[in-house]
């Protein structure tokens, strides 16, 4: 992620508006946020192996070769200042129905039960299966809070980008030569390398955006 000085990205003045509107007014340093979103994670076998991790909602996706077998998951997991949520590797097409059940059953609520029980917000972008009538019935049945303040189309800022950035570092090092691997690579990553400091100095990156506004 580029320094802020940089950004130029039409998404910046949204996010530096919300900054104002919603983290200076009340010196917010997204204590109790939890900030999730899903990935693709490919392994191409295109002479090397090769690491692609890519946001199925991008606007303009990573041209990909096309193996006879690709080597491909989805990822979903959220980030705070206390750790880390279950990390859930599938290959399912997602849908709002997925969405519900099993990654916010088992992903996020057990989450926020353990580490958030008095209060907690839930970041997560406006992609269509976070919104449906259904997620949202079902966030509200279950007392998840949906902090919907985050600027419209705006990955940039949410600090987990960073950790898809550091998975696919470390994937590239270890090498992966099956979905196997790929699996045992993602699950050690989350286990051993994501560690609480780690996470708190990706959510710290974000917050010094507000000095720009």
């Amino acid at each position: 992620m580029q320094p802020a000085t940089q950004l130029l990205n039409p998404d910046t003045d949204k996010w530096l508006e919300m900054c104002a509107r919603e983290v200076i007014a009340n010196d917010d340093h997204f204590n109790n946020v939890i900030f999730t979103d899903e990935c693709s994670v490919q392994l191409n076998n295109n002479k090397i192996m090769k690491i692609v991790i890519y946001r199925e909602k991008d606007s303009v996706a990573p041209v990909l070769p096309k193996p006879k077998h690709p080597l491909k998951v989805h990822v979903w997991a959220g980030i705070s200042r206390r750790g880390t949520t279950r990390i859930l590797i599938f290959e399912n097409i997602m849908t709002a129905a997925f969405y519900i059940n099993p990654i916010l059953t088992l992903g996020l609520i057990p989450f926020i039960n353990r580490v958030y029980p008095s209060s907690h917000r839930l970041q997560q972008d406006n992609d269509p299966k976070h919104t449906a009538n259904a997620t949202k019935a079902f966030m509200t049945e279950q007392n998840i809070y949906w902090w919907n303040v985050w600027p419209a189309e705006s990955p940039h800022f949410n600090p987990i980008e960073m950790v898809w950035s550091m998975l696919k570092s470390r994937l590239t090092k270890k090498e992966p030569k099956t979905k196997e691997d790929l699996i045992n690579g993602i699950n050690s990553f989350w286990r051993e390398d994501l560690t609480i400091p780690i996470c708190n100095n990706f959510i710290d990156h974000i917050y010094k955006l507000r000095s720009y506004q």
